[in-house]
């Protein structure tokens, strides 16, 4: 074997150090001795959690678990796993306790109760904010490090992990490399779990961390995808990344066209006008921006002073972003700004039980890598899911670890798969740059982003395929950095394809999916979900019908019947 080739052994190595990466370590620890994060990014870092405002949907003492399902389901349009979202909503008051009692501050209103934000128009589904505003992400982070050094985890960074290495139908470890120094690294392990979220589409640099590779890591490990249909696609300013609407849009802040028109109350949401999730606002947007009444601004002359004093940032990469622009003359609360439909992060993710096990024994996702979300959001779900689904699955990964040998390594397949991606250092051909702009020019049309149809989607994929044949190959990487990135740019791609595939699939529109060709809820059916997994070599896409026999909330109403698109 190659000499500079790093050998580690660990219990249970999890790939991704955000907050879900973290929640998983912490409870590992309870069954092994050995726990061992490593993360593409630097040491400690935290992933997205790092920029999050820190809100948390929890239902508090007092509020109906069932009220929330049923808000939830409805904004879903019933397509909606019932059982393992009530699981969540239940254990979502433990941790927000283990937050607290890690040091947390979550804010508080001046009789004492805890501050939250309406959400979506619905009315139960609320967030719990953070103190201070602009910085509950980062404290998080540095709460769950600390419990994390506390209990001895291991922790790497700048580390590449490129593919899951298998003994018969078990994951045995991973094999990688050092992105700063071009070092390949193997890693044994009993068990490993996906942490680093799904993945998504680098359309600005507020979004520049995601990755993208766990959908490769998780397809060529024999694991099979939910949901990857779904995309969050946000709207930004721009000029500048802004986060926090979902808490201003309550407040009184709304969306206007060219003309100065309310389109979203006026036109296309009478009842909750642009108190909504981004995805119904973004395709009025389209819809206004095709008729000729674009640009769309964001309106926030109508937030109260007092609202305005609560949203200003305090601290974080907010507080920065708002310090700059005021230096260059722009106040966001005061001045008018020309607001932008944005793909962001895929919102399926890989299929797994409510322990987080994938069919591959041994190998588990955690957080957002797994399919929970159908396109809609809501603030503060992401931290909230990421905290539970890793307490379980760091629970049952560890029991799992605690119960097996360490299985057998092919060391021969591991260093072929490490010389296979090392080749791309120093040779000819396209940069990775270049390929995301390539790769972003078929996903972000608005026809196979936003209004799908068949010819947009089926036009897409016929081009991403293409790309992924016949010039992914050519890709090169000049040094260890850009390796790193070549990684990225591929999984982008094979996210993408992913995209489109279960798009085609989905002949409805529900909830984030909505096709143009197909504008309605398939009725004739009951609900599904899209599974996609490789076979011979290929992605197949397959429905699984949704138990709702099983279900206790039969869905009656519907959350985008209040919306026209006519």
């Amino acid at each position: 074997m190659n000499a500079n080739i790093t050998v580690l052994s660990t219990d249970v190595l999890i790939i991704g150090g955000g907050s879900a990466g973290m929640w998983t370590a912490k409870m590992a620890r309870r069954h092994v001795d050995d726990v061992l994060i490593v993360d593409k990014g630097p040491l400690d870092w935290g992933g997205l959690c790092s920029m999050s405002d820190g809100n948390f949907i929890v239902p508090h003492e007092g509020e109906n678990l069932m009220d929330w399902l049923d808000d939830i389901v409805y904004y879903y349009d019933g397509l909606c796993d019932q059982k393992e979202t009530l699981a969540t909503l239940a254990k979502a008051r433990e941790r927000f306790r283990d937050y607290e009692a890690m040091g947390h501050t979550f804010a508080r209103n001046p009789d004492g109760s805890y501050h939250t934000a309406p959400q979506r128009g619905l009315p139960h589904i609320k967030a719990t904010t953070s103190a201070p505003l602009g910085k509950g992400g980062q404290n998080m982070r540095r709460e769950l490090l600390t419990a994390l050094k506390a209990l001895n985890v291991r922790r790497m960074g700048n580390v590449m992990i490129t593919r899951l290495i298998k003994d018969g139908d078990a994951v045995s470890g991973a094999v990688g490399f050092f992105t700063r120094s071009g070092l390949p690294l193997i890693i044994r392990a009993r068990a490993v779990v996906l942490a680093t979220g799904i993945g998504g589409w680098k359309t600005s640099y507020h979004q520049n961390s995601i990755s993208s590779g766990c959908v490769e890591l998780a397809l060529t490990a024999g694991a099979k995808l939910r949901s990857m249909e779904f995309a969050g696609i946000w709207n930004t300013p721009e000029r500048f990344a802004w986060t926090g609407q979902s808490v201003l849009l309550p407040l009184g802040a709304r969306f206007l066209n060219s003309r100065g028109e309310d389109f979203m109350l006026n036109h296309y949401s009478p009842i909750i006008g642009s108190k909504t999730d981004t995805l119904y606002n973004v395709r009025a947007m389209v819809l206004e921006t095709r008729a000729g009444r674009g640009p769309i601004t964001f309106d926030v002359s109508r937030i109260p002073p007092e609202g305005i004093a609560s949203r200003r940032p305090e601290a974080g990469w907010m507080k920065l972003n708002d310090t700059k622009l005021k230096a260059k003359g722009i106040d966001f609360f005061t001045d008018t700004q020309v607001w932008v439909p944005q793909i962001q992060t895929s919102q399926g993710g890989v299929q797994t039980d409510s322990e987080g096990a994938t069919c591959v024994p041994g190998l588990y996702a955690v957080g957002t890598a797994q399919s929970h979300l159908v396109g809609v959001y809501f603030g503060g779900f992401s931290l909230c899911q990421a905290a539970t689904s890793g307490h379980d699955t760091g629970l049952a990964a560890g029991a799992y670890a605690s119960s097996k040998e360490m299985p057998a390594f092919d060391f021969g397949f591991a260093e072929k798969c490490l010389d296979d991606e090392l080749a791309h250092l120093g040779r000819q051909g396209i940069m990775p740059k270049d390929m995301d702009v390539t790769v972003l020019e078929v996903v972000t049309a608005s026809d196979v982003s936003i209004l799908k149809s068949a010819g947009a989607l089926s036009r897409a994929l016929d081009r991403i395929t293409e790309i992924r044949a016949e010039l992914i190959p050519y890709m090169a990487a000049p040094d260890s950095h850009y390796l790193g990135k070549l990684i990225e740019s591929r999984g982008m791609a094979t996210l993408t394809e992913a995209y489109i595939r279960s798009s085609l699939a989905r002949t409805e529109s529900r909830a984030g999916h909505f096709r143009e060709d197909f504008p309605l809820r398939d009725e004739s059916t009951p609900p599904y979900w899209v599974v996609l997994s490789m076979e011979d070599g290929k992605m197949k896409t397959h429905r699984e019908y949704l138990p709702m026999d099983e279900y206790p909330i039969k869905p009656t109403r519907f959350y985008m019947d209040q919306f026209n698109w006519s």
